[in-house]
């Protein structure tokens, strides 16, 4: 079943809709290939890239990002390293530069970390909205201790592991992570 562009199918996985979007993708890498050819640069290519390629890859990401399989992460990541090789071309070799150094030379984030960041996006602006603001309850301490950190946001406890893995706990425990390395970042400079 498609809905909004995602693919959900009857076991609730994601390997549907990550297949479609790579097709998607693998398709469009063929006009970026064009490009090439015509004399683009890479930064030029690049945001060609972000424009019309990463975009899809991207699309719902807040929603099944959370809950793919390790392949499909690796699938995911594999378009992107292909765009490496393709712009990069002989500067690109796995043991002389790599993905890692091909990211830096391109300006780009690994999908994953890109996921991560939108995600975290998303759920700051749900914490701005009246009506999506209760998903992220705020962790109100009945006791007086104080304690070294202090959890800004309940994270639902969960039974099981797709519940654990679900869009809403994560994004819980990402608001989490960025409040604490905001309440370090405090400590530090008031040194």
């Amino acid at each position: 079943m498609k809905i909004l562009g995602t693919i959900i199918n009857d076991k609730l996985t994601w390997s549907d809709n990550c297949d479609e979007i790579i097709s998607k993708v693998n398709k469009r890498m063929l006009l970026l290939k064009r490009m090439l050819h015509f004399g683009a640069s890479i930064e030029e290519m690049v945001h060609l890239w972000i424009l019309y390629c990463r975009s899809a890859l991207e699309q719902s990401a807040v929603l099944w990002s959370n809950s793919l399989t390790q392949e499909n992460k690796d699938d995911l990541e594999c378009t992107q390293k292909c765009f490496a090789k393709l712009v990069l071309k002989d500067k690109y070799k796995d043991n002389e530069y790599g993905y890692e150094n091909a990211l830096l030379i391109l300006n780009l984030q690994t999908l994953e970390q890109r996921r991560n960041e939108l995600s975290l996006n998303f759920a700051k602006n749900c914490i701005k909205n009246d009506v999506s603001s209760d998903l992220f309850p705020i962790n109100n301490t009945d006791h007086p201790m104080k304690t070294r950190y202090h959890e800004m946001f309940k994270v639902l406890k969960a039974n099981t592991d797709r519940l654990q893995k679900s869009s809403v706990i994560q994004m819980q425990h990402l608001l989490n992570s960025d409040h604490k390395a905001k309440v370090k970042e405090n400590e530090l400079s008031q040194y």
